[in-house]
């Protein structure tokens, strides 16, 4: 319980590098400028540890896991280990290199890769702090909502009804969201990107992966890429901001 209430806590009590309110009130007036030339402006929002916290959800895993399968080696893993904007293949990389036998390493990997998407962990993703009111405020001043994930498809239907339960604008006129499951983000990314900006225009991408916004950057202005993050960075494209 009390590592939980360390995530949640991490995870919400974000100050910011960039000021989120003119960067709103920025993204409004772009809003404004391009509906008056009949122009969509699309917001594009990277769903996991961006608008969705997904750290609690090694908590519900390795404590689903500890009791049936009683280990000091992966207990203590877990205690030591700090899973914030953790991706799954470190935590399988981590698997391998703990002092286990083969076979108990394989059945925790299993279990991992199984159980990050299944209903029961869904069910722990939590709203980051703010996050809903940033959306929603755009959504209203006539921003099209587009929401990327490397989720697979099968949990699509979950992904929706965590959304709505948060109230994020979704399944409404002018909201979309996009199941990029692929070995290759980056490409993947921004080949999508590419598609929308033909239909209009894009005037944020809000993201936690970096090598991403890099990626992006010839396509982008330089008050048009945020990077989600607790480190700040310097780059003359990417703004960064550690919540909404």
């Amino acid at each position: 319980m009390l590592k939980f209430i360390t995530i949640l806590l991490l995870s919400v009590s974000f100050s910011l590098f960039a000021d989120t309110s003119s960067i709103k009130k920025d993204l409004k007036s772009q809003i404004l400028e391009n509906s008056k030339n009949d122009k969509v402006s699309f917001v594009v929002f990277n769903l996991d540890n961006v608008l969705i916290n997904t750290n609690v959800r090694y908590e519900s895993i390795f404590n689903r896991y500890l009791k049936k399968n009683r280990s000091r080696v992966i207990k203590k893993y877990f205690n030591e280990k700090s899973f914030i904007n953790i991706k799954l293949e470190t935590v399988l990389a981590d698997v391998e290199n703990l002092k286990l036998s083969k076979r108990q390493k394989t059945k925790l990997k299993k279990f991992l890769e199984i159980e990050v998407n299944s209903d029961i962990t869904l069910d722990s993703d939590i709203a980051m702090m703010n996050s809903v009111d940033f959306v929603s405020d755009l959504h209203k001043n006539g921003a099209f909502i587009i929401y990327i994930t490397k989720r697979n498809e099968k949990s699509l239907v979950k992904t929706v009804n965590t959304l709505n339960k948060f109230k994020f604008p979704i399944g409404v006129n002018n909201t979309t969201i996009i199941m990029s499951n692929s070995n290759n983000t980056k490409n993947t990314e921004r080949n999508i990107l590419s598609k929308w900006i033909k239909m209009g225009k894009i005037i944020a991408v809000f993201n936690n992966n970096l090598e991403i916004l890099k990626s992006l950057k010839p396509y982008f202005k330089s008050n048009q890429l945020f990077y989600i993050n607790s480190k700040n960075i310097k780059d003359n494209k990417i703004k960064t901001i550690k919540g909404f």
